[in-house]
């Protein structure tokens, strides 16, 4: 049987071939997959490289500012690239080239890393994308700074472990400090001085007044009482310190810290706010002090640290006024508005006041009355802040009244 090819219908066998479309679709497609492919190719690479210089620049950043917290600007660069060598994390990629820099005339820190990121489909001969970033960090030049560091301890008979704590750091207080707040990007203070105030209760007893009425009429004190004078309180309900200058007042701090022993109080408020007042009042540095050695103060830190386990009574609690060793109104203020506008004074430094709270703001152990803790009302205030738990300062005395210090601040100016 005969029969006829297509490719030569109509006779002309060149005629036939370009009217025949068979194969068409796998003629085309093998023209455009390899420029497709390699389009994708190239979009998923730039996507990765993409990422890479996300990563890298964030790393980077964060080295050159760690680099700034060396205290010597000699040590920065080294300080900075031994963070990114431990720090960075960067997949995708392999290190070229990295260099950190200080530039000692204008504070400069410089970090510039250069990766590599191979691509799909040149990676089995090389071919691969080459990601670089750079960072500065400028280090503001650094001001003669005082800080007073004036503590609150409540030293009623439960806080032994506060009381211990501060003992035991006192004789190296500011060196340990010091480093602590380095650590931390801030620079050590030119001068350190250091008060302390303990507090108990100035009417702490005064719950044994509440009386009762028994079945025949008669008026009872079922909490011991009737007391009255100094009784209401206990026997040393404040004690407080002058500032000591560290490392030259080193022994005497010591000596001072080292007498007073936890007791008295309760499982319920103290006098709290009479210490916070009492810090208040503090003889504060000022801007323009001299601090020796010819310095003069261009920055202070007027800080207040309070250790309590306990709520506070608030002002003109009765008890407490009833105590003949209670403060005048000229000193303690009767009111929570007298008590802010101490704060808000001018006799302390607005710029960088802090009052750090260690313990509980929030504590509710009022059983006898059902008043408001003071603390309630202070934690309102304007640089209060609440920066580790009681039991943490206990444990981590320095550093975490350093991280309360150091807070939010930021010497360095990061640019890209």
């Amino acid at each position: 049987m005969k029969t006829s090819n297509p490719i030569f219908k109509n006779g002309s066998p060149l005629r036939g071939f370009k009217r025949d479309l068979r194969g068409n679709v796998a003629m085309m497609f093998g023209l455009t997959f390899l420029p497709v492919f390699g389009l994708l190719s190239l979009s998923v690479d730039y996507g990765r490289a993409v990422s890479l210089k996300t990563q890298m620049q964030s790393a980077v950043d964060e080295a050159v500012l760690a680099g700034t917290s060396a205290a010597n600007g000699a040590d920065r660069a080294t300080v900075a690239q031994t963070y990114f060598d431990a720090a960075s994390h960067l997949r995708g990629g392999t290190v070229t080239s990295r260099t950190f820099a200080h530039n000692a005339t204008t504070g400069v820190l410089t970090g510039t890393v250069n990766m590599s990121q191979p691509m799909m489909l040149g990676q089995n001969w090389g071919a691969a994308f080459n990601v670089g970033v750079t960072a500065k960090a400028t280090v503001s030049s650094i001001k003669v700074r005082a800080l007073d560091v004036v503590m609150c301890i409540d030293a009623t008979g439960s806080m032994d472990n506060t009381l211990g704590a501060v003992q035991t750091n006192a004789l190296n207080f500011k060196t340990n400090l010091d480093a602590a707040m380095v650590a931390l990007g801030m620079p050590a203070a030119d001068r350190t001085r250091v008060r302390v105030i303990y507090f108990r209760d100035f009417g702490g007893n005064g719950y044994r007044n509440i009386t009762s009425t028994d079945s025949h009429g008669n008026i009872t004190y079922p909490y011991g009482g009737p007391v009255s004078g100094t009784a209401l309180g206990d026997s040393v309900p404040l004690l407080a310190s002058g500032f000591y200058t560290l490392s030259a007042d080193n022994n005497a701090y010591s000596t001072f810290v080292s007498g007073p022993s936890a007791g008295g109080g309760g499982d319920w408020p103290e006098s709290g706010l009479e210490c916070l007042n009492e810090a208040m009042r503090s003889s504060w540095s000022q801007v323009g002090d001299s601090l020796g050695d010819g310095k003069v103060a261009e920055v202070v830190y007027p800080i207040i640290s309070i250790y309590t386990d306990a709520g506070s009574h608030p002002p003109s609690f009765p008890a407490s006024l009833a105590n003949p060793s209670y403060p005048s109104a000229a000193i303690m203020p009767r009111d929570y508005a007298g008590l802010l506008a101490k704060w808000n004074s001018s006799s302390i430094d607005q710029t960088n006041k802090k009052i750090l709270f260690y313990g509980n703001p929030d504590k509710v152990d009022d059983t006898f009355y059902n008043l408001t803790s003071g603390w309630q009302t202070i934690k309102t205030w304007t640089g209060f802040s609440n920066p580790a738990s009681l039991t943490s300062a206990n444990v981590s005395f320095i550093s975490t009244l350093a991280n309360g210090i150091v807070g939010d601040h930021k010497t360095p100016t990061l640019t890209q």
